[in-house]
């Protein structure tokens, strides 16, 4: 549900190799429509991931 990183291990790519895995393993199983919050701290991350910001959320064209 969400995604949080400790301070002391942030700059380290974990949230990005979370994010990189869960997202395999939706398309994986043939899920290619994503979308999700993002907090102002996050929206970066996703961004550089591929996400695009919409109204209320993130989406991550298939």
């Amino acid at each position: 549900m969400n995604m949080y990183t400790k301070p002391e291990y942030r700059r380290r790519g974990i949230a990005c190799r979370t994010l990189d895995l869960l997202v395999k393993a939706a398309r994986e199983r043939g899920i290619y429509h994503i979308t999700l919050e993002a907090t102002k701290m996050g929206r970066p991350l996703y961004e550089k991931y591929g996400f695009v910001a919409m109204k209320d959320e993130m989406e991550l064209p298939g």
